[in-house]
């Protein structure tokens, strides 16, 4: 058997190792269903010569069978995608990458819907999917890290700029080399993995470089996201969100699924929904269809309104029983920056 880093030789620890601790998740799905067992092989394999990727068996509705896998951050994600797909030529999605967040239950709670963990001594339990976090709970800690940028001093202005964007705090400046700026603040972890690099890249003119390293857990206030179509929630879509940008999270997810979605022969109602309570409604108008002419060849108009409240009838027993489809296309398109 291959040993870990961090296993025993006889009674003795490998001294000065531990094992890495996966601080980014994301659920990966083959783009194909019938690639599952070759992203399974693919995924022993790196695993066999990357000890800090982690990854167990996934579910989803809308994508079927994947992975839920844990990396030490998000350009350790970006290389694994990397690798799946020119190494071992699979075409993969992916969903929202999230942190773990540790959740403080309250006293009656004994655990998460859906979750096979129960809390610790001090009433803290960690989740790494989004759709656990509970509507209801005493407090939540999110994993804070500290960033170091390197940039030239004619960028300084713009790159603090991004702190009405960004949750940058403790922020200390010093300078560096001949025209060079050395920055260093705090920033949590769930901000750092979407965009952060992006932006820096865009304010710096891709001057900037920076390295970060996770120092700890924060209280913060955060909530968890839902997306319902058709009055059916979209698990996969779920997201943890910072309470303060929800609202607009939420309207920005549900106008691109109104853009992507097809229309359909009933209205298909978008919701963004938080606690229970709906934030932002779109609503996709049924597809219409053209029942011809009738008062213009001379046929007789009341055929044409006896058709119009068949179709109306048949609308209304197709939205009880019909179900709403989100292919894996519009899912891949509507998790894109």
């Amino acid at each position: 058997d291959l040993m870990r880093v961090g296993d025993t030789i006889g009674d003795t620890a490998l001294p000065g190792f531990k094992i890495p601790s996966p601080v980014v998740f994301v659920s990966i799905y083959p783009d194909d269903a019938s690639d599952y067992e070759n992203l399974k092989s693919a995924m022993g394999k790196l695993r066999l010569n990357d000890s800090s990727l982690t990854f167990g068996p996934d579910f989803s509705e809308v994508l079927g069978r994947g992975f839920r896998c844990g990396f030490l951050g998000r350009l350790h994600f970006e290389i694994t995608m990397q690798r799946l797909e020119r190494e071992y030529d699979l075409d993969v999605v992916n969903s929202f990458p999230s942190v773990s967040y540790k959740v403080k239950l309250k006293p009656t709670q004994t655990g998460l819907p859906g979750a096979t963990f129960k809390p610790d001594e001090r009433g803290y339990v960690t989740i790494e999917n989004p759709k656990d976090l509970p509507d209801d709970y005493i407090e939540v800690l999110e994993p804070i890290t500290k960033i170091e940028v390197l940039m030239p001093s004619p960028y300084l202005g713009s790159f603090l700029g991004l702190k009405n964007i960004f949750r940058l705090s403790e922020t200390e400046t010093e300078s560096y080399g001949a025209n060079g700026v050395k920055v260093t603040a705090k920033l949590p972890l769930a901000e750092l993995i979407l965009d952060f690099d992006d932006k820096l890249k865009s304010v710096s003119s891709g001057f900037a470089s920076f390295s970060y390293e996770v120092v700890g857990f924060e209280k913060t206030n955060v909530k968890r996201l839902d997306i319902r179509v058709a009055e059916e929630l979209v698990t996969g879509l779920s997201r943890i969100i910072y309470t303060e940008n929800i609202e607009s999270e939420g309207r920005k997810m549900i106008l691109k699924l109104k853009d992507l979605l097809p229309k359909l022969q009933f209205n298909q109602a978008i919701q963004a929904v938080v606690g229970g309570k709906i934030i932002g409604r779109e609503t996709i108008p049924a597809l219409q269809k053209r029942l011809g002419d009738f008062g213009k060849t001379g046929g007789d108009r009341t055929r044409k309104m006896k058709l119009w409240k068949k179709q109306k009838e048949g609308k209304v027993r197709l939205k009880e029983t019909g179900k709403v489809h989100i292919s894996a296309d519009v899912f891949k398109e509507l998790l894109k920056k």
